[in-house]
């Protein structure tokens, strides 16, 4: 096989590029002009070489299409940007594996037993990613959704992580202090689900901006529609079966309620002031590894002589009967 259909073989594998950035386009001509300056240009009218220039710089170009290619979809460049979290039954990810820029992730259907990933950004922020998504990270403060949903936590108080915006065909949506929820579905469009803080939709013209307890969809066609959602139920429970397990030892139960609260949508009540005072003061030990935010509300009041209700989105807690 000689060189052209090597070359012939590999753009046709690649399939689809994307655009070249305009900056880009602008560099690779001068490169080319000043190259062939360099060359020829003492050495001949600056008319008769002309068309060989065209020919140089197309070829540069094709060149640098495909680099560009290779490097949009290579699976790591540059620094690490994230971590894997948790991995909630896919194989190919483990804990504590590191990701490069441009890592591309993809999870497939929970029937296929791919299950779901939750990844700490660099900057400290929750990505946690539902089963069959399809995902770019395209820094450690953007993701690209191709498909599938993405939720973003930044946290909360002083050690709040950076924010995490999510691209997709529908636009950018730019996170501001919060908790919020990206789906990208071929036949719905894209929604957003914010459930803490405002999210900004730049799509280009006048930035969308949406509220916590709202939701916006944008349909295949580009236009909006926009509704009332809420910020705990069933709708979230993926969300909680990727929540990134915390460390209890030492830590008073009010606290670990806070953490609860953030990661359910519930609102905390203390059914009277022994439950109040028992929360504040009861420090807690042991492991709560394996278990979703639910699953260890039981657990953990129940160690502390606490019981509790959930009724309209409200945990009830109260002093256990003895």
């Amino acid at each position: 096989m000689n060189d052209d259909e090597m070359v012939r073989e590999l753009l046709q594998g690649a399939g689809p590029r994307r655009p070249l950035p305009a900056d880009d386009l602008v560099s690779i001509r001068e490169a080319a002009r000043i190259e062939w300056r360099h060359r020829y240009g003492r050495a001949a009218s600056p008319w008769s070489f002309r068309p060989w220039i065209a020919v140089a710089a197309a070829g540069l170009l094709a060149v640098a299409g495909l680099v560009w290619w290779a490097r949009a979809r290579q699976a790591a460049s540059g620094s690490a940007v994230a971590s894997i979290e948790r991995a909630a039954g896919v194989g190919k990810w483990r804990t504590g594996d590191s990701l490069r820029g441009g890592s591309e992730i993809e999870t497939r259907s929970e029937l296929d037993g791919a299950g779901r990933l939750a990844l700490r950004m660099a900057g400290g922020a929750s990505v946690r990613l539902d089963s069959d998504t399809s995902v770019r990270l395209a820094s450690a403060r953007e993701v690209e959704l191709d498909r599938g949903a993405v939720y973003v936590d930044t946290g909360a108080g002083p050690g709040r992580g950076e924010e995490v915006a999510v691209r997709t065909p529908a636009g950018l949506f730019v996170g501001l202090g919060t908790q919020f929820e990206v789906r990208a579905e071929e036949s719905a469009g894209t929604r957003l689900r914010v459930r803490e803080g405002n999210v900004r939709l730049d799509r280009g013209g006048s930035p969308v901006l949406t509220g916590a307890g709202r939701e916006l969809v944008v349909r295949g066609d580009g236009t909006l529609s926009e509704g009332a959602i809420a910020i705990s139920g069933p709708q979230w429970d993926w969300v909680l079966a990727t929540a990134p397990t915390i460390e209890i030892e030492g830590v008073k139960v009010v606290r670990f309620l806070d953490w609860i609260a953030r990661e359910t949508g519930w609102r905390v009540e203390y059914a009277d002031e022994e439950a109040t005072s028992l929360a504040d003061s009861v420090e807690l030990h042991g492991s709560i590894a394996g278990l979703t935010p639910v699953d260890a509300t039981g657990v953990v009041l129940s160690s502390a002589g606490l019981g509790y209700r959930v009724s309209d989105g409200t945990l009830v807690v109260f002093v256990a009967k003895k």
